[in-house]
């Protein structure tokens, strides 16, 4: 059987074991999340680029294709950074914060 530790050399409980886990699923999800923006995106501007010259079109900020593209790729962006603020800084604090008012409205209310 294999046997986990903390960083203070203690057996890792049933719990920590879960709570690890689940922080290790939404990091995993995120990576996913970031691997897919990078790789559409990629595409995005490729297929810009190359249709541009394909068909003749500048490729300038005017062009509905670019302002289309532009927009995509800031519009999802900011919800990659979202997503990864949540889960990196301050998926914990806001958990915690929750969690501890739970536990005074479950005191108050025993």
């Amino acid at each position: 059987m294999e046997e986990h530790f903390n960083d203070r050399g203690a057996e890792i409980t049933e719990q920590e074991e879960k709570a690890l886990l689940r922080k290790a699923k939404k990091r995993v999800q995120f990576k996913v999340h970031l691997m897919i923006f990078i790789l559409t995106n990629l595409l995005l501007w490729l297929l810009f680029g190359f249709g541009s010259k394909l068909f003749g079109v500048d490729f300038n900020v005017e062009n509905p294709a670019f302002q289309f593209a532009l927009f995509i790729s800031l519009t999802w962006g900011v919800l990659v950074f979202s997503h990864y603020l949540l889960i990196y800084k301050w998926g914990k604090s806001y958990v915690e914060k929750e969690l501890n008012a739970l536990k005074k409205e479950y005191k108050k209310n025993r």
